[in-house]
Order: structure tokens, then sequence, then C-alpha cells
């Protein structure tokens, strides 16, 4: 992903909404939401960021790592459970969690 613009933007197509949807459900003007997902503006506030996480269902702390407000040695406690994991959903995320959870189930019987 290029950048955190072009990651919003994706994620709110891939839920099929609209600028207006995103606006009803949060607040976020249609004008500020454009210019986030254009590049138009490179640190969006991280109120908007929790705002957009929470309607999106992502990782809060993957956007902010995106726009800056955070790097890896900030959060050094916090494991990467694997690869990639940060391009994927909540919903995909719990379904590998279940996964996991079955093979060791079965392998810790």
């Amino acid at each position: 992903m290029s950048s955190i613009g072009d990651y919003l933007r994706l994620l709110r197509t891939k839920r099929n909404l609209s600028l207006n949807d995103v606006f009803n459900s949060t607040g976020i003007t249609t004008t500020r939401l454009n210019r986030i997902e254009l590049g138009q503006v490179n640190e969006p506030s991280p109120l908007v960021l929790k705002k957009l996480s929470e309607l999106y269902q992502v990782d809060l702390i993957k956007l902010y790592k995106m726009a800056g407000y955070l790097e890896d040695k900030d959060i050094g406690e916090r494991v990467v459970p694997f690869s990639n994991y940060e391009i994927l959903d909540n919903e995909e995320c719990e379904y590998i969690q279940n996964t996991i959870d079955f093979f060791i189930r079965k392998n810790h019987r």
C-alpha cells in the first residue's frame, strides 16, 4: 500500500461505503476524508483514524503507524502474529485465529 490514503480508500470501497456513508457514521466530513484518501492530508488526526478504525474494523495501531504517529520501537511489546496481517480486516484475522485454535485443540488433546 503506497499511502494511508490509498489504504483508507481501499477499506471504504471494500465495505461498499460512500463518503456520505462514512460521514453519517463518523461525522468526518466528505471533504476531509476525500482529501485524506487523495493524499492531500498525509497525517490525518489520531481522532479521525480512531473513528475510521472502528467503522472499518481494522487495527488502530496499524493506522497510527501508517500515519507516522507510531513506530515499531514505540510498541515493542506488541507481537506481530504473522507477516502481512495488517492488510486483513478483523473478520479475516478472527478466521485465521479460529483456524489456529482448531489446530491447537487437535494437537494438544
